[in-house]
């Protein structure tokens, strides 16, 4: 009882400990640091706003993550004391890191949707944006294709490796749909953020809301791709260690932790927490002018 109680305690404290640092306010440094990487001139820059909508966007997505691992702890701990298994049934099963992460995005796409723009009326882009003139087109292909490996991995596992699975190694179609699911929402929060109006105002005023934009699809893209990896390392973790035959036990695995210890967690620092943050944009299919590009790219 007494590990039980320690492991309670220790679990409290890491959920007190994010929710603290999320709603504390926002210090001006981390905003100094911000503009910085996004390239905005530190003169004319809206820092009330800036400030505002970092401490907002933080605020839902800690809330977003925390919602489920709270959910997702307690019902594995209370199912533990009193059933004496290791993990509760379906649907509760879901409460696990995929679904902190998906938790996370939704909280960051609250916050873009929920967020007025600054302005007494808006004004509609001369040419819609496009997600990628706020994420990197290698980062796009990269959550479609893992997504996409995900999702087929899934189906083989279930329908077509379902007769070479050792008994007691159950494999359900479940990563599979969850991430269908999740990269649709994706696909379609990407448009939306980039396609919302922007502001009108002077110069700095629209270079500030792409910046804004470029955060929030950061924080999503980063959090999807983690949640790609971490579905598609369980299911090469399980499918290598049910199947039959001795590269696929020893190969599959590794492939899965990989993706896991790897995979996820540069997801989450290179997509979704990068130094520099560039936006640029396009105009009629055409890439923009150098000067452009200069005045709209963070590096």
């Amino acid at each position: 009882m007494v590990g039980w109680s320690l492991g309670i305690a220790i679990y409290l404290a890491v959920v007190a400990l994010l929710l603290y640092r999320a709603f504390r306010p926002q210090r001006r440094p981390e905003v100094v640091e911000w503009a910085a990487g996004h390239g905005l001139p530190a003169a004319g820059l809206d820092w009330d706003q800036a400030s505002r909508y970092l401490h907002r966007s933080r605020c839902l997505r800690t809330v977003g993550f925390v919602i489920p691992l709270l959910a997702g702890g307690t019902t594995s701990i209370v199912w533990a004391l009193a059933y004496t298994q290791p993990s509760p049934p379906f649907p509760f099963d879901l409460l696990g890191a995929p679904s902190w992460l998906v938790g996370y995005l939704l909280g960051a796409l609250l916050a873009e949707v929920t967020w007025p723009r600054p302005g007494s009326q808006g004004v509609a882009a001369p040419v819609p944006g496009r997600a990628g003139d706020y994420l990197g087109r290698p980062a796009l292909i990269l959550i479609r294709v893992v997504g996409l490996a995900t999702i087929v991995v899934g189906v083989a596992g279930h329908w077509f490796l379902a007769g070479q699975i050792r008994d007691g190694f159950e494999f359900g179609p479940a990563p599979a749909v969850t991430a269908a699911a999740v990269l649709v929402v994706m696909e379609a929060s990407l448009w939306f953020v980039a396609h919302r109006r922007r502001p009108a105002g002077p110069e700095s005023q629209p270079m500030l809301d792409d910046a804004l934009r470029a955060t929030t699809i950061h924080r999503m893209a980063g959090a999807c791709l983690g949640v790609m990896f971490l579905l598609l390392g369980y299911e090469l973790f399980s499918i290598g260690g049910g199947i039959e035959g001795q590269a696929p036990r020893i190969i599959l695995p590794w492939a899965g932790i990989a993706c896991v210890a790897v995979g996820a967690p540069l997801s989450w620092q290179r997509v979704g927490h990068p130094r520099s943050w560039p936006v640029r944009r396009h105009t009629s299919g055409e890439a923009a002018s150098p000067s452009d590009t200069a005045d709209r790219t963070a590096t």
